[in-house]
């Protein structure tokens, strides 16, 4: 029973993912590296690399509606003291106007499942 649970809840999550594979792999269908390449037309080349990124945009706003529906969310704890419980402590700072065991700078911000850490963020502390 609770491993239907569960396979049902990956089953879901996984079906929404496929939106974000397809969008990219769409984008990558309609490509063609070699003319690009080749393309002397700079304001040609201009409007492909705009076009991608605003395909790029949306598949990242795909990608955020996916993670959202799943109550997957970003955390960004800049500023914040630092919680080993919620973040990863890969460097210090001694020079800033913050306090001790302040986050500093975020590298890689945190992600949560509910309350729940899926990956903690990996900050810069401050240590004079």
């Amino acid at each position: 029973m609770i491993e239907d649970e569960k396979e049902f809840a990956i089953t879901k999550f996984a079906k929404d993912l496929l939106e974000v594979r397809d969008a990219v792999r769409l984008a990558l269908e309609h490509t063609d590296m070699e003319a690009i390449k080749a393309n002397e037309d700079i304001v040609d080349v201009k409007e492909k690399f705009v076009g991608n990124m605003e395909g790029q945009q949306m598949t990242a706003d795909v990608m955020d509606k996916v993670l959202e529906r799943f109550k997957v969310v970003q955390y960004d704890p800049k500023g914040e003291k630092f919680d080993p419980t919620l973040h990863e402590a890969v460097f210090t700072v001694a020079q800033s106007e913050n306090d001790n065991d302040t986050v500093e700078i975020v590298m890689q911000t945190g992600w949560k499942i509910g309350e729940r850490i899926l990956r903690a963020a990996k900050v810069g502390i401050v240590k004079k």
